[in-house]
C-alpha cells in the first residue's frame, strides 16, 4: 500500500515555491538595476567574479574526453533525474539534438567539498535563438466551458452540490463561481465519477478521476523514503506504450489547441485512490509541458531553491505548468495552470555563450553558494547541461509589495543553459538542483530543485 502522505508532499512542493519565490524576489531588490528595462531591450550582464586559479585551468578537460579513473570510480549511481531530462528528446517525433561530452578531473573546494563533472552536453536544434514576448493571461468562461466539454461530453452533473455556481437541479452558471477560492464539480460520465476544478483566479483548471491523486516518477528524485515506498510500483509495466500514449496526449493539445507548450518531460506515473491508502489504480504515463519557444523548452518540474550567496541577475514569474495522464482507459487527468502565453514578438539574439562558459559560471556560483559552509567529504556532481529556455520578468519596475510582482503583465523567454547537478552527502542522502543561466549574457537566475 502507499501511504497517503504523497498529498502532504505536494502541499510542500507547493509552500515552497510560494516560500522560495518570496526570498527570490526579495533578493531580486538589490539586484533590479539589472532586470531588461523595456525601453532598453537589452539584458544586463551581471556582476560575477570570473578568476580562475591557473590550476583550475590546467585542470580541465576539452569536450568529449574521456573520464578520467577517479571520476569513474567515485561515480557509479543510477541518475534517474538524468533519464527525465533526456525523455522528451528520445521521443519519435521530438526535436533532434546534437549530443557532445564533457567530462573533467575532479576539483575540490576550499570548504572540501569535491566538484565532479561528466556531462551530457544537450543542444536542440533551431534555425535561430530569439527573445520572445510574453503576455500575462488566464482563461475565459467560455474557455473553460469548452474543456468540460471536451473532457466529459456526455456527464450527468450529481445534483444538490454546494458549490458556488451550480444548482440543486445539476445544472451549472460559471459566471457565479468562486474564482479565488476555486469551484469544484463532480459528474458521472461512462459509469465513473469525474471531477472538475476551476479557479486560481482564472488561471486553473483541473480534471481527473473523483478521490483519485496522480504520483509522477520526478517524486522519487533524491528522496529515499519515495524511492522505498514506490519506485518498484511506479516502475511496474504499463500496459499502454509510451508511443501510444503520446498520440492521445498529443490529441487534446491539438483539439485544444495550446500554443506554445512542448513536452518537458515523459515520466511513469500511478493513479491512486487519495482516500483509501493511496490503493493504486492504474499505471500510465505522465506528459508534462513547459512554455517553449523556438524549440527550447522551459524547464517545468522544479521549484525554486534560495541560498543568500546566490546573487541572482533575474527573478523568474510564475509560468503555470501543465500535465496530461494516460494511462489504458485514455486521458484520466489534465491540470493547466495558465499564467503566460507566448505572442509573436521576439528579439533577436545575435549570437549565445558556449556551454564551457556556462560551465564555468556554475563551478564558481556553486564555490559562492556551498564555499562557507562545511561540506568536507561532500561532493557535486554535474551531470546534464542542456540549453533551454526561462521565463523572467521584464519589468525593471518594482510592482508589489514589497517585491517584484509573480505575475508581470509581460514577461521574456530567454534561452538559457541549465546545469543540473546532484550533491551527494557522505552518508549517502542526495539532493538534484537546477542551476540555469541566461545564455545571453550569462546572467545568474533563480536556482531550482527536484
Amino acid at each position: 500500500m502507499i501511504k497517503q502522505i504523497y498529498r502532504g508532499r505536494n502541499h510542500r512542493r507547493k509552500a515552497a515555491i510560494v516560500v522560495c519565490l518570496f526570498f527570490c524576489v526579495l533578493l531580486a531588490l538589490f539586484t533590479v538595476a539589472c532586470q531588461p528595462g523595456k525601453a532598453a531591450l537589452v539584458l544586463t550582464p551581471i556582476p560575477v567574479e570570473q578568476e580562475t586559479s591557473d590550476e583550475t585551468d590546467q585542470n580541465e578537460v576539452p569536450i568529449d574526453t574521456t573520464a578520467s579513473p577517479e571520476l569513474v570510480n567515485a561515480e557509479n549511481l543510477w541518475n534517474p533525474a538524468k533519464e527525465l531530462l533526456n525523455s522528451a528528446s528520445t521521443l519519435p517525433g521530438a526535436i533532434p539534438v546534437s549530443v557532445s561530452h564533457v567530462s573533467q578531473p575532479p576539483e575540490t573546494l576550499p570548504a572540501g567539498m569535491k566538484v565532479l563533472v561528466d556531462a551530457d552536453v544537450v543542444v536542440p536544434q533551431t534555425e535561430s535563438y530569439n527573445i520572445r514576448e510574453c503576455n500575462l493571461t488566464s482563461f475565459s468562461l467560455d474557455e473553460f466551458l469548452s474543456m468540460i466539454n471536451y473532457f466529459m461530453p456526455d456527464a450527468k452533473w450529481v445534483p444538490n452540490q454546494t458549490t458556488p455556481g451550480f444548482q440543486t437541479n445539476g445544472a451549472y452558471t460559471l459566471e457565479d463561481m468562486d474564482s479565488e477560492n476555486g469551484t469544484n464539480f463532480t459528474a458521472e460520465q461512462n459509469g465513473e465519477m469525474f471531477s472538475v476544478s476551476l479557479g486560481g483566479k482564472y488561471s486553473y483548471f483541473s480534471f481527473g478521476r473523483a478521490g483519485e491523486g496522480i504520483l509522477q516518477e520526478v517524486y522519487l528524485i533524491g528522496d529515499e523514503e519515495w524511492e522505498q515506498e514506490t519506485g518498484d510500483i511506479i516502475r511496474a509495466p504499463i500496459t499502454i506504450t509510451q508511443e501510444a500514449a503520446k498520440a492521445q496526449a498529443d490529441r487534446v493539445i491539438s483539439d485544444l489547441d495550446i500554443q506554445g507548450w512542448q513536452i518537458d518531460s515523459v515520466q511513469r506515473a500511478i493513479a491512486v485512490e487519495t482516500y483509501n491508502n493511496g490503493n493504486v489504480i492504474s499505471h500510465g504515463w505522465a506528459f508534462v509541458y513547459g512554455l517553449s519557444s523556438e524549440g527550447l523548452t522551459m524547464f517545468a518540474d522544479g521549484y525554486y531553491s534560495f541560498n543568500k550567496n546566490d546573487r541572482l541577475s533575474y527573478w523568474i514569474p510564475d509560468a503555470g505548468e501543465l500535465t496530461i495522464y494516460v494511462d489504458e482507459q485514455g486521458v484520466t487527468y489534465f491540470n493547466w495552470e495558465k499564467h503566460y502565453t507566448p505572442s509573436s514578438v521576439t528579439y533577436p539574439v545575435a549570437s549565445i555563450i558556449s556551454a564551457e562558459e556556462a560551465l564555468k559560471l556554475a563551478k564558481e556560483r556553486i564555490a559562492r553558494i556551498y564555499g562557507e559552509l562545511d561540506y568536507e567529504n561532500t561532493q557535486i556532481e554535474i551531470y546534464d547541461i542542456r540549453l533551454s529556455t526561462m521565463l523572467i520578468g521584464y519589468s525593471d519596475q518594482l510592482t508589489g509589495q514589497p517585491f517584484p510582482d509573480p505575475y508581470e503583465d509581460i514577461a521574456l523567454l530567454i534561452p538559457t543553459w541549465n546545469i543540473a547537478f546532484r550533491v551527494i552527502f557522505p552518508h549517502g542522502d542526495m539532493e538534484y538542483y537546477m542551476m540555469p543561466f541566461s545564455a545571453t549574457d550569462g546572467g545568474a537566475i533563480s536556482m531550482q530543485y527536484f
